[in-house]
């Protein structure tokens, strides 16, 4: 009987059409996000960092200085979200800010040398950490992942740019 109603439920079970597969990568993504950011905090709290913070002061130990919008355009952040985060990196002197000499609307963000401390610090666990959870994968894959998460990140860039966000 088990057999029976076993099979019955397969032969009913349909693949997912297209739409739910859209769901299914969505929601895979946004489990694997939620996975990735609760560890990651768990290695940032040692140094005094939350995972949004420590994107942002690598983001501007990288490719700083940076204007406050060109970090939420590089990070997927809202405006307010770069706000908060700069103004408590400010105020633990980690990042400074300066007056750009080409022109004196903007301010850019740079890492102070306590800053750079702090992420060399936390750079090394972040990579610790990074490699133990994808240890898992083999190196192939892991390259396989990098080329599909930067297809990702230039789609949701276009979509951004369509939507008129920055």
């Amino acid at each position: 009987m088990k057999k029976r109603y076993q099979k019955s439920v397969q032969k009913n079970v349909k693949s997912p059409s297209p739409p739910e597969d859209v769901t299914q990568i969505v929601q895979g993504l946004l489990k694997c996000g939620h996975f990735l950011q609760r560890e990651m905090n768990q290695v940032c709290q040692r140094y005094g960092l939350k995972q949004q913070q420590f994107s942002v002061l690598n983001e501007i130990v990288w490719h700083g200085p940076l204007t406050q919008k060109e970090l939420g355009e590089r990070l997927f952040f809202e405006k307010s979200n770069v706000s908060k985060i700069v103004k408590i990196l400010f105020e633990k002197k980690w990042i400074g800010v300066a007056v750009d000499t080409h022109d004196r609307r903007l301010t850019l963000l740079s890492e102070t040398p306590e800053g750079f401390t702090v992420w060399k610090e936390s750079m090394q666990a972040f990579r610790e950490s990074s490699s133990e959870l994808i240890s898992s994968l083999s190196e192939n894959e892991q390259l396989n992942a990098i080329k599909l998460l930067n297809t990702l990140q230039k789609a949701f860039k276009r979509k951004r740019a369509l939507k008129g966000e920055s």
